[in-house]
């Protein structure tokens, strides 16, 4: 392999990452945006048993953590909530916007790559979105195995890198956070995130595949 094709490839390789990112970046945008998640958490763990809370008080408070996400207030506003869980949810948050700022920088870097992949270096947009495909199942298959046998210490490990302090350390069985969000929660809906992006890789690669195809 040439200097110029090691180049291509590991140019190739970046802009594959950057993709991935970007997309599971949108799909949690997506998924915490939706109502559905958080039907699907009331139903399958048995939150109005886990709080003794009624079901439109659960949903009142799905609604506001819906928003507040996405809107300018600095604190959650859930008389429920303790100010340990409110400033908690407050470093969740900024943790959130985060996310989904660096995607915004990320797009920015992934488009200026695409162009100079597909403008100058000779690769096809198709193969590039393949290229990701092939990374990201290998990541589909490490995470969801990683998933699947060691979450609880994943989900310690994520928060301990995300956050500076223990505001996130909670008791299940007092704070209404937890008991509205249990662990197994998070655990499904990051596996729909991966599922989710996974599947938008393949139905790009197949659009754009087309799409190549037809200009042929």
């Amino acid at each position: 392999m040439n200097l110029f094709s090691l180049f291509r490839l590991t140019l190739t390789t970046i802009t594959s990452l950057l993709f991935i990112l970007i997309i599971i970046s949108g799909c949690l945008n997506f998924i915490i945006r939706s109502s559905l998640i958080y039907d699907y958490n009331i139903s399958t763990y048995s939150i109005e048993s886990r709080t003794s809370l009624p079901l439109e008080k659960i949903k009142e408070i799905n609604l506001s953590i819906r928003t507040y996400f996405f809107d300018e207030k600095e604190l959650l506003d859930v008389d429920i909530y303790s100010d340990k869980e409110v400033l908690h949810m407050k470093d969740v948050k900024s943790v959130m916007s985060f996310i989904f700022d660096l995607s915004k920088i990320l797009s920015i870097i992934f488009c200026i790559l695409t162009f100079v992949l597909t403008s100058y270096l000779g690769v096809y947009l198709y193969k590039l979105i393949f290229n990701s495909l092939i990374l990201f199942s290998s990541i589909l298959i490490l995470l969801g195995t990683s998933f699947l046998l060691f979450f609880q210490e994943l989900f310690i490990i994520f928060h301990k890198i995300a956050f500076n302090n223990d505001l996130w350390i909670l008791n299940p069985n007092k704070d209404y956070l937890l008991m509205m969000y249990p662990e197994d929660f998070f655990r499904d809906v990051a596996v729909l995130i991966l599922l989710s992006s996974f599947l938008l890789n393949v139905i790009v690669y197949i659009l754009f595949k087309n799409l190549s195809s037809q200009s042929e």
